[in-house]
C-alpha cells in the first residue's frame, strides 16, 4: 500500500504517509508539557504513526492562548519539557512536528462573560476589530503596525525553540480563523493599511512569519502550513486559495495540509467544520485538498474523516493528497497504523466522531481530552489493563456499551465472563443510534464490539432473563449490573387514552400513521426521533420545556441537527408544556398562553430512567460483589457508559 511507504517532506524522511494531525487536548499545566501528554502521544507513535504534529504550540501567551491548557513556547523556560515530548515520539521511529499559532481574536475562544480566565483579563487582537461570529464575542483590538512586527519576532523565536527543543519539522496554523489564517481572508480582515486592502496586503503577514522562520530555521529544515481548503462567504475563493497555496510554495513551505473549519456557525452550503460531526461523509474535504494540490507541486495533506485505511489508500492512489493526516482516529486507536500494516484491519477500533470526550472536554468543558470509546486515551500514566491477580467468575447483566466494554475488559485480564442480556442482540441503545442516517459511523464501533467479545473466551447468552436459578448453579463471584434504561412516560393528563410511541419504537421501525406529529420532549433524543419523522415525509412540531432544543448535544453536532430540523420546517415551541391530551388535541402552555394543537400522532421522547427489575435484589443477595454501571446508574451518553464499564472491569 502507498500509504505504508516512506515519504519525504523536504528533507525529512518519514517511514509511512500516515501523519497524526495536530489537536487541543488540554494536556499541558500552565503551558508545560506534563508526562500526562509525553505518555499521550508516545503511544500513538508506538501504535506506527509517521509524522506526530503537536498543536498548538502558542507563540505570544496569554494573548494567543486557544484553550485554557495550551502548550506555550514564547519563553525558554519551556524547551526542557518540549524537548522530553520530541525524544519520547521520536524514540519510536516516528517523526515530530510542532505546529506554531496564535489565536488573535479567538484567544480561549473568548467570549464577553469567560475570556479572563484565558487571556488574564486582556482584551484579545485581530488584524481589525471583527468580533469572531459566535454570539457573545468580545470585539477585538486592532493590531498596531509595530505589534504585527512583534509578533511576526515572536514566530521566529518560537521556532529556534521547537528546533532546540528536537523537533523535525515546523508547522505554522493558518487554518481555522486563528491569526494567520485571519490576516489571510478578507472574512476577517478588513484593514486599509500594506496588511490588508488587497490580496497581496493579506498575504503581507503570514508571508513575513513565513520568512522570520526560514531566516531562523534555514531552508533545509521542513516548514508545514495548516491552511483552509475553503471558506464561508465573504471570505477567499476556492482559485484564490490555490493562490495562496502557490504563493506559501513559492516563499519556501515544504507541504501543505488542507484542512477548513471557522469555530463559528456558518450556513454556507457544503462547508464542514474542521472536526467533521457524525453526518458528514467519508473524506468530506478530500476534495480541497485535490484543489490545492493541482495547483502546487509541494507534498499536501488531506485530513478530516478519514480512518478507513482502504478510502485512505484510495484517495492517494488517485493522487488527491500525498500524505493522510489523522486526528480523532488515532485517539480512538493509538495502534490504527501498525494494525493496518498487520492486515488486523478488524481489531481497528473505529472513532464515531461523537466529538464528546475530543471536543466537548475540551472547548466547553476545560478538561482534558478524553474519548468516548477509548477510555485510556489521556489517562496512559493513570491506568493499565493488567491481568487479574485472582481469575473470578463475572456475570455481567446487559449488552449495551457498558456492559460489552466491561465484558471485554474483564475477559481481557483472563476473568470467566458470562454476558447475559434479555433482547436477541447485543449492542443496547447502540443498537438503535446505529439505524439513524446520520449515525451510521456508530455502526463500525458496535461490529467491533461485536467481534472482540466473539473474539474472547465469554459465554454470551442473548434473549434471555436471568433467574436465581441460574445464579445458584453458576454462582458468580462479580456481578456487573449494565441493563439500561427505559423512556420515561410523563404523567400528561389524557395521554393514557391515546396511542403514543416513544422514539425507540419509531427507531426500530414502528409505523406512525397520519402526517402531522408532535414530539414531546425537545432534548437530543426528541430533536433525532423529529429528524427520522422528517425523512419519511412527516410535518413535525417539537415541544420543549426549556429555553431551547438539542441542549446535551455537543457543538459540533448540534449546529448541523438544528439546522437540519429548520430546512425540514419543524416548529419548536420552547418554554413550553404540555397540560393535557384530549380528543380534540394536544393542550400547550406556551408563554403564559395555552394553545390547542391538533396532530395525527405523538411521540414521547422526554428521557430516560434506569430499568428497575426485581432480579436486582436478588443479584444483590447471592453476589458477593455487585456493580452497577452506564444508564443503569443515570442516562449520561456513550461516553460515560463505556468509562464506566471500563473502570469496573480493570479493578475487579
Amino acid at each position: 500500500m502507498l500509504l505504508f511507504e516512506p515519504f519525504v517532506i523536504g528533507k525529512l524522511k518519514i517511514k509511512n504517509r500516515v501523519g497524526m494531525a495536530p489537536m487541543s487536548l488540554n494536556l499541558t499545566q500552565n503551558g508545560f508539557v506534563t508526562d500526562r501528554m509525553v505518555r499521550f502521544f508516545e503511544e500513538r507513535a508506538k501504535g506506527g504513526v509517521g509524522l506526530i504534529t503537536i498543536g498548538d504550540g502558542i507563540v505570544d501567551s496569554p494573548l494567543g492562548k486557544n484553550v485554557k491548557q495550551s502548550t506555550l513556547i514564547d519563553d525558554d523556560k519551556y524547551i526542557p519539557q518540549l524537548k522530553k515530548l520530541a525524544s519520547a515520539v521520536k524514540q519510536h521511529g516516528a517523526k515530530v512536528a510542532l505546529q506554531l499559532s496564535h489565536g488573535g481574536r479567538r484567544a480561549g475562544r473568548v467570549t464577553q462573560k469567560g475570556y479572563l480566565e484565558v487571556t488574564e483579563g486582556k482584551i484579545p487582537v485581530a488584524p481589525s476589530p471583527i468580533p469572531h461570529p459566535v454570539p457573545g464575542q468580545v470585539v477585538p483590538r486592532e493590531l498596531k503596525k509595530e505589534e504585527i512586527k512583534e509578533i511576526v519576532a515572536k514566530f521566529g523565536e518560537a521556532s529556534r525553540r521547537a528546533i532546540k527543543a528536537g523537533f523535525d519539522a515546523i508547522g505554522l496554523h493558518c487554518a481555522h480563523m486563528y491569526l494567520c489564517g485571519q490576516f489571510l481572508s478578507p472574512w476577517a480582515n478588513q484593514r486599509t493599511d500594506e496588511y490588508g486592502k488587497n490580496f497581496e496586503g493579506r498575504l503581507k503577514f503570514v508571508l513575513e512569519v513565513i520568512n522570520q522562520i526560514k531566516i531562523v530555521a534555514g531552508d533545509n529544515f521542513p516548514l508545514i502550513v495548516r491552511m483552509n481548503g475553503q471558506e464561508p462567504e465573504g471570505g477567499n475563493s476556492l482559485e484564490e486559495i490555490q493562490e495562496i497555496a502557490r504563493r506559501f510554495e513559492k516563499a519556501g513551505v515544504d507541504a501543505i495540509h488542507v484542512s477548513v473549519g471557522f469555530g463559528a456557525p456558518t450556513k454556507t452550503p457544503g462547508l464542514i467544520p474542521s472536526v467533521s460531526p457524525m453526518r458528514a461523509s467519508v473524506g468530506c474535504i478530500v476534495h480541497l485538498s485535490e484543489n490545492i494540490k493541482r495547483g502546487i507541486s509541494i507534498p499536501v495533506i488531506a485530513v478530516n474523516k478519514i480512518s478507513n485505511i482502504f478510502y485512505a489508500e484510495q484517495v492517494l492512489q488517485k493522487k488527491m493528497a500525498d500524505l493522510i493526516a489523522m486526528g480523532r482516529p488515532l485517539i480512538a486507536d493509538p495502534y490504527l497504523p501498525a494494525k493496518a500494516l498487520e492486515g488486523k484491519v478488524d481489531e481497528i477500533r473505529p472513532c464515531i466522531y461523537c466529538c464528546q470526550g475530543c471536543l466537548e472536554n475540551v472547548l466547553e468543558k476545560n478538561a482534558p481530552v478524553a474519548c468516548s470509546i477509548n477510555p485510556m486515551a489521556g489517562r496512559e500514566t493513570e491506568i493499565s489493563v493488567t491481568p487479574a491477580k485472582k481469575k473470578k467468575k463475572v456475570l455481567v447483566l446487559g449488552a449495551g456499551p457498558s456492559g460489552m466494554q466491561a465484558t471485554i475488559t474483564a475477559a481481557n485480564r483472563g476473568h470467566q465472563v458470562f454476558l447475559i442480556d434479555r433482547a436477541d442482540h447485543m449492542g443496547g441503545d447502540l443498537y438503535l443510534a446505529a439505524k439513524i442516517s446520520t449515525k451510521k459511523s456508530i455502526e463500525p464501533f458496535l461490529t467491533y464490539l461485536i467481534n472482540q467479545i466473539k473474539n474472547a473466551d465469554v459465554q454470551v447468552e442473548l434473549g434471555k432473563q436471568i433467574t436465581p436459578e441460574w445464579l445458584d448453579r453458576v454462582q458468580p463471584d462479580v456481578a456487573i449490573v449494565a441493563s439500561g434504561s427505559q423512556p420515561i412516560v410523563p404523567n400528561i393528563p389524557g395521554l393514557s387514552k391515546v396511542k403514543f410511541l416513544t422514539a425507540a419504537k419509531i427507531i426500530t421501525g414502528s409505523e406512525i400513521k397520519g402526517k402531522k406529529i408532535i414530539v414531546i420532549g425537545g432534548g437530543p433524543m426528541g430533536c433525532e426521533i423529529a429528524e427520522v419523522l422528517c425523512e419519511s415525509g412527516k410535518e413535525v412540531t417539537i415541544i420543549e420545556i426549556l429555553d431551547d432544543v438539542a441542549l446535551g448535544v455537543d457543538c459540533i453536532n448540534r449546529l448541523p441537527l438544528i439546522m437540519s430540523l429548520e430546512n425540514y420546517g419543524v416548529r419548536f415551541m420552547t418554554k413550553s408544556k404540555v397540560d393535557s391530551i384530549t380528543d380534540q388535541g394536544v393542550c400547550v402552555d406556551c408563554l403564559e398562553e395555552t394553545q390547542l394543537l391538533t396532530a395525527d400522532g405523538i411521540v414521547i421522547a422526554v428521557g430516560k430512567k434506569p430499568c428497575l427489575e426485581d432480579i436486582d435484589d436478588i443479584i444483590k443477595e447471592k453476589v458477593p460483589e455487585v456493580y452497577i454501571v452506564g444508564d443503569k446508574v443515570k442516562s449520561r451518553g456513550i461516553l460515560n457508559a463505556v468509562h464506566d464499564g471500563f473502570n469496573v472491569a480493570i479493578t475487579i
